[in-house]
């Protein structure tokens, strides 16, 4: 097997160089690494059998060297390190990755506003600094983890990638004048990223339901829908009493469908089904 140096900085470790190094790990399965927490060597620089990340002042990928320090426009390393590894457009739909980019740059006070997180307490995760403490006093110890951490988050952005594509390319459609989609999944993953990216999201989304064959009604905070509305219908078998979801006994057809949830509209445009 072959065996590769990593080299990062000493001190405090941090999210930003756990993951690019998890990523790092992943990609090359039948290497084994040593890693170590120091300054890198001009010559270890120049070396692209020597990985440095987050230190060096240098991002030349092709001698893997991913540090962003030394440019403030530069991403973070975990992002340089995705980019190498051409995972960059998928691993960027995490909802996650730009807030982490930011915090790593610019700090999590500065990035919790832009993100209107609303305090830096979001970035404070008891796992995340149970990982990077433990990497910082034992590097070698924690190449498990950190594998199986990269694995994790890999799986994770294909995934939701997977189900974005879907939402993209499902069914719109409006009903009462309420823009609407219809999904034969019974998979909601991937639902809240599609509409953070979508110009034009929809209130309301149908899918598959989970239980009993048939559709799973929900609408979205803000819409004029009220599932409560239709908890009465012989078609329901449940709904919400505070009227955010609801779902039928059985997959009515498109448009007994749509004239079903139509009744749920609490605001109509005239001359919209």
């Amino acid at each position: 097997m072959k065996t590769e140096l990593i080299i990062t900085h000493h001190g405090s470790a941090h999210f930003d160089e756990v993951t690019a190094i998890s990523l790092i790990l992943v990609m090359h399965p039948a290497t084994e690494f040593k890693i170590e927490r120091r300054e890198p060597a001009p010559e270890e620089l120049d070396d692209p059998e020597v990985w440095v990340v987050d230190t060096g002042k240098r991002h030349q990928p092709e001698k893997h060297n991913f540090d962003h320090h030394q440019d403030m426009g530069c991403s973070a390393s975990f992002v340089l390190v995705a980019e190498y590894f051409g995972l960059l457009e998928t691993m960027c739909i995490l909802p996650w990755w730009h807030f982490k980019d930011e915090v790593d740059r610019f700090g999590s006070v500065k990035s919790s506003v832009k993100f209107h997180a609303g305090d830096d307490l979001v970035n404070r995760n008891p796992m995340e600094i149970w990982l990077t403490s433990r990497f910082a006093a034992e590097p070698e110890a924690c190449l498990f983890l950190l594998t199986s951490y990269g694995t994790q988050i890999i799986r994770d952005a294909r995934m939701l990638k997977k189900q974005i594509d879907f939402w993209k390319n499902s069914k719109r459609l409006f009903i009462s004048g309420v823009p609407a989609m219809i999904g034969e999944t019974m998979e909601s993953a991937g639902l809240e990223e599609f509409r953070r990216l979508d110009k034009n999201p929809p209130d309301i989304v149908i899918s598959l339901a989970r239980r009993d064959g048939g559709w799973r009604l929900f609408r979205y905070e803000g819409a004029p829908v009220d599932f409560s509305l239709i908890a009465d219908r012989p078609e329901v078998a449940f709904a919400h009493k505070s009227g955010f979801m609801a779902a039928t006994k059985e997959r009515l057809g498109i448009d007994d469908l749509i004239a079903l949830v139509s009744k749920a509209v609490t605001r109509r445009h005239e001359g919209d089904l």
